[in-house]
Parts: C-alpha cells; structure tokens; sequence
C-alpha cells in the first residue's frame, strides 16, 4: 500500500512551500526509510564516481545539504544538493511556488533563496562519511552579484574539496540575467575561468572533481549547438539537461498556469529530451549527460537514457508519488533492461540518437 497517497489529499492542502519545510523536518526525523534494492545492471562508474543506480535527487528540494543523509536512505543513486550561494538571500516574494495538479507539474520563481554557503559547507560537513551516496553541489550567483563568475569561482574553491561533482548553474530563469550567460559571447570566456580554477583546485588538493554545466531547456537548436561546442571546447565534464521552462503550452489545464517562474514535471518531459538527443549529437556522445524533467517512471527514466542521459535525476515527482518513487524505477528499470537484452544500462544509452 502506497500510503503517501492516502495522505497527499491532505499535504497538498498545505501551501506548497510550507508543505515542502514540514518534508525537510520530517526527513530529519529519520522516523521511515523504506526497503533498499541495489541491482548489478543499474551501476555505473562515471568521473571516477561509482553510483549503485542512475536515479538520483535533483538540485533544489535540498538547498542547504540539510537532508542529504536522509535522501541518500531512500534509494537514490546520487544526490544534487543547492542551489548555494556565497551568502544567504531570501530570494523573491511569497507566493513562488505553484502546484500544477492536473498536469502534475510545479512552477517556482523561489530565487535562489537559501541560508549561504557558510550553513551549506556546515550542514555537509556534518554528514560528512554517513551519506550513502554521491553528493553533488549545485552552486548559484548572489542576486545583487554584478561579476557573477566571482560569485562561482568563490563556491567552487570552498565546495572542490567536499563535492563528488560540482554544478554550475547560470540556466535558472528567477534570476536576472543570470540565463545571458549562456550566450555564446559569455559562456566561453565564462566557462574558460572556471576550468582554469579546477586546474589550480585540482593540483591542490589532487583531487579530480568533474564540473557539470547545467543548462535551460529553451535555448534554440543553434544555441544549443554553440553551448555543446563551448563545453567541449573548455573540457567541461559533463552537461545537466535540463532546468525549468519558460516556456507555457496550450495543453496546461490548471488555473496557475501562467504563473511566471520555471515550469517542471511532466509538461517538461518531451521538450527536455528533445534538447538532451541535440546534446548527445552536438557532444558526439563525448561527455555523460544527466537527463532532468518529467521523469514519474521507470519508461521515463529509460526514455531519458536512451536519448543520451547517463543519469536522470527527479524532483517534482517525488513530490506527486511520495517515498517510495525511487525504488519502483529502479525495481521496474532493472527489469525493463534485462527485457531489451542489456548487461548494463550503459548499453541503452544514446540508442535513440543512433
């Protein structure tokens, strides 16, 4: 019995970002963790970083790495915590966040709100060695930044040490001018900075953290491509596809539809994967790919896989199913792989694009 459906009705009375601090709390209470799973034929070793499975939490359910432990417990095969900032903001007004229920989808304008890097670092200190998985740091601009490559050469220094990966974010649509980065005029001399500081970051500590470029799913086919040539141009390690939309289709049947912010969940899948295939093409299959948006399922994460993504990552799914998400995808796409003739998911990936 699925109880979080029983009790959903009940939650999604709660104002969603109300709803969203109590699921923090409980987390922190370590009361329930269900059943784990690991299967041979999930398991990857990608940068040098073993996941037991490619599901894993999506950046912005735990912002201040206040859960990770917590997460790591229910199944996922990784775990992406932030967006951080160097200091704490509260990012933009209340309302930002907006449940889509009949299309089971989310909208948020939140901004970047977080409690700093100082409360971040602490907080992922603390479970330091306890999370069961790896642990990757999304790192964001301050709003008030005017310099915003300062801002994550700042973060990157303070989390290279700690981090199995590092995220650069500059693709979130609540933060002014922050997706202009992704043009091609800045995004090279943008991302050049940043492999410039790794080299440095890696000689110190000699430690090879991969740096993953996360990137909008609204960018133009031609931009796209631009964006693939410029990462691999700068030797970036890996590319997130793909943050919230803008952008609002015909088909959205809740009233706060129109609500400006970023759109996620199910409305986000096909235009996501669309953008994912033109990166596994534009990258030639070079660099892994983690596929974000719309993933409820087994057959979506496979989906995701077989248009190129090495990983998937959920998010406002979790929110929709509850707890026990995790381990049915990883139960069902176990099996779903063993039916297509695959040792290792690793073979489906990109098959789609082939």
């Amino acid at each position: 019995m699925n109880i979080y459906k029983i009790i959903r009705p009940l939650i999604f009375k709660i104002e969603p970002e109300t709803a969203h601090e109590l699921a923090i709390k409980f987390l922190k209470s370590n009361l329930f963790y269900p059943q784990i799973k690991e299967y041979s034929n999930l398991q990857q070793k990608l940068w040098n970083i073993d996941f037991k499975s490619p599901v894993g939490m999506a950046a912005g359910f735990d912002k201040n790495a206040e859960v990770a432990e917590a997460l790591s417990k229910f199944g996922f095969g990784f775990v992406e915590c932030g967006t951080v900032t160097p200091f704490a903001q509260v990012g933009n007004e209340k309302p930002r966040i907006f449940r889509l229920e009949e299309d089971k989808a989310i909208i948020n304008r939140l901004g970047f709100n977080n409690l700093g890097a100082n409360n971040f670092e602490h907080n992922l200190a603390k479970s330091f060695g306890q999370i069961k998985c790896p642990v990757g740091v999304n790192i964001g601009k301050n709003k008030n930044t005017e310099e915003a490559i300062n801002d994550y050469l700042v973060l990157l220094e303070r989390f290279y040490s700690q981090a199995s990966y590092i995220t650069i974010n500059i693709s979130s649509p609540n933060t002014h001018n922050l997706r202009d980065i992704q043009n091609e005029d800045q995004l090279d001399a943008f991302l050049s900075r940043i492999m410039e500081e790794k080299i440095e970051l890696k000689s110190r500590y000699r430690k090879d953290v991969a740096i993953l470029l996360k990137v909008a799913p609204d960018l133009t086919l031609e931009e796209q491509e631009k964006v693939a040539k410029t990462v691999l141009k700068n030797q970036i390690d890996g590319v997130i596809v793909s943050n919230t939309t803008i952008h609002r289709d015909d088909s959205l049947k809740n009233s706060e539809a129109n609500e400006t912010g970023g759109l996620s969940g199910k409305p986000l899948f096909s235009r996501s994967n669309e953008v994912l295939k033109n990166f596994y093409k534009f990258t030639e299959g070079k660099i892994p790919l983690i596929g974000v948006g719309g993933v409820s399922s087994a057959a979506d994460a496979y989906e995701k896989i077989k248009c190129g993504a090495s990983l998937v990552q959920i998010y406002s799914a979790f929110i929709y199913e509850g707890f026990s998400l995790v381990e049915k995808i990883k139960k069902d796409l176990n099996k779903v792989v063993k039916q297509d003739g695959f040792k290792n998911i690793s073979e489906a990936i990109g098959i789609s694009c082939k």
